[in-house]
């Protein structure tokens, strides 16, 4: 048996939420087939947050929606420092994660700054991202991206400054050509960082980018 994350009562079926604090965490169901953000329909090729938008990436995959015990657990993970949670949750978005999203594809993750992670002691996103890469024997490539720029925290940026702030920070350290790849991190907002690593793997010449995430922001849910 193992404890609630959140409240700390004993859970059934190995999962990290009591039945009553499951109640409180959403799954991203109704999604854009594209983008991954949640739509009121689904069924159209592109929602409001991505059409008529170019984008590098494939396809991204978000498994829960940021709110309520997703949220806590996240914010938790990330300032409060706790590296448990990071690989509780990687175990579970590897095991839930679409197959046909991740297979045949190198693991990667948005890089931190080195005093950044060294702050943290830890880069939640790396986690997660070995995580899937061992559940499913896939290529993880852990060096193969570089933070080359120091960014702004991109917390209460619109998409067109998130995209502006993300400008060239990134670089690769190695030839990608005919590569497919996963993008790994843990909450997806505007899409403006996997859109960014995305751009510089085409541009370098990838074949594939697919995004996943842990959970998804929406205006819909607060």
């Amino acid at each position: 048996m193992n404890a609630c994350l959140i409240c700390g009562s004993i859970t059934e079926n190995q999962n990290f939420l009591c039945k009553e604090c499951e109640k409180f965490a959403l799954f991203c169901e109704r999604r854009c087939p594209k983008c991954g953000n949640f739509t009121l329909t689904p069924d159209e090729p592109e929602c409001f947050s991505c059409k008529g938008k170019k984008l590098h990436f494939d396809k991204i995959f978000s498994l829960f929606i940021y709110s309520g015990s997703i949220s806590k657990l996240i914010s938790e993970m990330k300032y409060g420092k706790v590296r448990s949670i990071a690989e509780i949750l990687g175990r579970y978005l590897a095991g839930n994660a679409p197959l046909e999203l991740i297979e045949n594809r190198t693991v990667i993750f948005p890089p931190m700054r080195f005093l950044d992670k060294f702050l943290r002691s830890f880069n939640q996103a790396e986690i997660l991202a070995d995580r899937v890469a061992k559940a499913h024997d896939l290529k993880f490539d852990p060096k193969l991206l570089k933070k080359v720029r120091k960014t702004a925290h991109q917390a209460g940026l619109d998409y067109e400054e998130r995209t502006k702030n993300l400008q060239d920070a990134f670089a690769l350290t190695r030839s990608v050509k005919g590569e497919s790849f996963l993008i790994v991190d843990d909450v997806c907002t505007t899409a403006s960082t996997i859109e960014e690593i995305a751009k510089l793997l085409k541009k370098n010449g990838a074949k594939s980018v697919n995004g996943l995430t842990l959970a998804r922001r929406t205006p819909y849910f607060g």
